[in-house]
């Protein structure tokens, strides 16, 4: 039965339901914000990196700030997601006051 469970409880109380159904909730949230911000870095990137400025005013974005803006995307996704711990450790105080 544990390998077919979607979440498993491995103690007796009720309260880890609850919290394990906010930490999803908070990881879709997450995940929805990170492709937000990943859509949006995009569609003004790509063109910019495409070269739509440059007929206009002669800009052109460089390759290697092109490629330094997609680290930072992926930093920035990477950091957004670790603060999913921090959620974890406020939901800690939440099964400990619907368990006390």
């Amino acid at each position: 039965a544990v390998e077919a469970a979607d979440v498993v409880l491995v103690r007796a109380s009720l309260a880890d339901a609850a919290v394990a159904v906010a930490l999803g909730r908070a990881a879709v949230d997450r995940i929805r914000a990170n492709f937000a911000w990943a859509m949006a870095y995009n569609l003004l990137g790509v063109p910019l990196a495409a070269g739509v400025l440059y007929p206009a005013f002669m800009l052109r974005l460089p390759p290697a700030f092109a490629g330094a803006c997609m680290a930072a995307s992926s930093v920035s996704v990477v950091c957004s997601s670790l603060l999913l711990g921090r959620r974890e450790r406020a939901l800690a105080g939440l099964r400990e006051a619907l368990e006390g």
